[in-house]
């Protein structure tokens, strides 16, 4: 199946792009309106509020969380070793048009 994979208000989503159903919906971190995320392998690595999440793919079950002390409360572009160069700056793109909007979002095939 393939997914798309949404940052949002504190929370990362899953929606089948088949359905548009939603598979699962975690919150990761309360009072951040901007969450930035990528896909990486079997993980979905997500920024929000100050805070670094991993999260399982296929459950959205929180793997672990960073709290990047000494970083502040920033805008947070995320870029992963499975991306390409195209693909990194592309998703920079986005994120920052996307940071007035409050909305990012990341797309990827099954694995």
């Amino acid at each position: 199946m393939n997914y798309v994979y949404i940052g949002m208000a504190g929370h990362v989503t899953c929606i089948d792009k088949s359905t548009g159903n939603e598979v699962w919906r975690t919150k990761i971190k309360k009072g951040s309106s901007l969450t930035n995320l990528i896909r990486e392998g079997n993980q979905i690595i997500a920024y929000s509020g100050g805070h670094l999440f991993a999260l399982n793919a296929l459950t959205g079950d929180i793997q672990w969380e960073n709290e990047l002390k000494g970083l502040g409360y920033s805008y947070c572009i995320i870029a992963g070793s499975d991306q390409t160069s195209g693909a990194s700056a592309s998703a920079a793109s986005a994120q920052q048009a996307a940071a007035a909007g409050g909305v990012v979002a990341a797309t990827s095939a099954s694995t």
